[in-house]
């Protein structure tokens, strides 16, 4: 599953992480601190705009804080708003169902209003719906906490 999620995001972790070791250490912890601290927002914009990756930008940060700031990092684990879910799908590869249920619907509701508005343009409608499509399919394709403790 590790391999996957990895797969799923478009960072190339390692090959970053090798150029800015050629960095001073406070300057390579400021990179990370500030990479990481644009990635948050990055990854907040995701939550309110359908087809923006948060996960992606929020396990980067996680990557960039653990390795520049103790703080920053556990403030975004304990974080009220995505912590839970952040350390479910970096630990585990898995969602609740409420957020699931809340991000499909997020997703479709903003894809039929974006639809609405392009429906003079056919191809760009055709496009939203299959990504819509295709990223509903993959968070199904998740486990959840429920088929997660029955299946252990």
């Amino acid at each position: 599953m590790i391999g996957r999620m990895q797969q799923d995001c478009p960072v190339d972790h390692e090959s970053a992480e090798q150029a800015i070791d050629t960095l001073p250490g406070p300057i390579r912890r400021g990179v990370y601190f500030s990479v990481g601290a644009v990635s948050v927002g990055l990854g907040v914009i995701g939550i309110f705009v359908p087809l923006w990756p948060t996960t992606c930008f929020l396990l980067l940060a996680g990557w960039c804080f653990a390795r520049s700031s103790a703080r920053a990092e556990r403030w975004l684990h304990e974080n009220r708003l995505f912590g839970r879910y952040l350390r479910d799908y970096r630990e585990r590869g898995m969602i609740s169902g409420r957020v699931r249920a809340t991000s499909v619907a997020t997703l479709w509701v903003f894809i039929v209003i974006s639809g609405v508005l392009l429906i003079s343009r056919l191809w760009a409608v055709t496009l939203l719906l299959l990504i819509a499509i295709a990223i509903t399919v993959h968070l199904y394709s998740l486990p959840t906490e429920s088929r997660v403790s029955t299946a252990e």
